[in-house]
């Protein structure tokens, strides 16, 4: 039998949304997994229904989460390139904002 936390982290919330865009150097985007709205240059929107219990990134060249929810990180967490960026073990994240560092970037984001 899986637990709960177990079945988050395989599976998410059961609900789920892949977003795709490119930020140019120094451009942020933040991710609204809980929420809905309609997608803006700055904004993603994935309707999720509530937070997002497992999100992958893939980046094609380092970047940064620079906030989860509200609250802007004081070490932000880099994304690497080498594989998906994978985070499904004790998250709760009802937004998140992104920034590329130094090249362009193109995200392929996945919220469940």
């Amino acid at each position: 039998m899986v637990g709960q936390k177990d079945y988050f982290a395989l599976f998410g919330n059961g609900h789920r949304d892949n977003k795709i865009f490119t930020l140019n150097a120094g451009e942020s985007m933040t991710l609204n997994f809980k929420s809905s709205g309609a997608d803006t240059a700055s904004n993603k929107y994935y309707d999720l229904k509530s937070e997002a219990k497992k999100v992958m990134i893939r980046v094609s060249n380092i970047s940064t989460i620079t906030h989860i929810g509200n609250q802007e990180l004081s070490s932000p967490i880099t994304l690497g390139t080498a594989a998906a960026n994978t985070f499904s073990t004790g998250i709760e994240w009802s937004k998140i904002t992104v920034v590329a560092d130094s090249d362009t970037t193109t995200f392929e984001v996945y919220g469940s």
